[in-house]
C-alpha cells in the first residue's frame, strides 16, 4: 500500500488510535553518497544525494496498525 509523505500542510494520523506523533516508517531509498575516509579509515558521509525514495509501510507506534495511516490538516495550515 502506498502512503502518502506530509507536506508543509498536512500530516499523518491513525485511523485506529489517532496518534499523530509516533510511527515507525519502511522505506527505501536509492542515494549516492560522498564518503570520506579519515587516515585511520573511518568512513564519514559528507555530501548526499537522494536519486528516488518510496514509503512501503506506516506502523503506528502506539497501537501497532499497519497501514492505516491517513494525510490530515495541520493546525494553523492555509487552506
Amino acid at each position: 500500500m502506498a502512503v502518502p509523505l506530509p507536506t508543509a500542510e498536512t500530516r499523518w494520523r491513525c485511523t485506529l488510535c489517532g496518534n499523530l506523533t509516533r510511527f515507525d516508517v519502511t522505506r527505501q531509498s536509492k542515494v549516492v553518497e560522498y564518503v570520506h575516509l579519515d587516515l585511520a579509515g573511518d568512513p564519514k558521509v559528507e555530501e548526499r544525494e537522494v536519486l528516488s525514495e518510496s514509503i512501503e509501510s506506516v506502523r503506528c507506534r502506539w497501537c501497532n496498525a499497519v497501514d492505516q495511516i491517513e494525510l490530515v490538516d495541520r493546525p494553523g495550515a492555509s487552506a
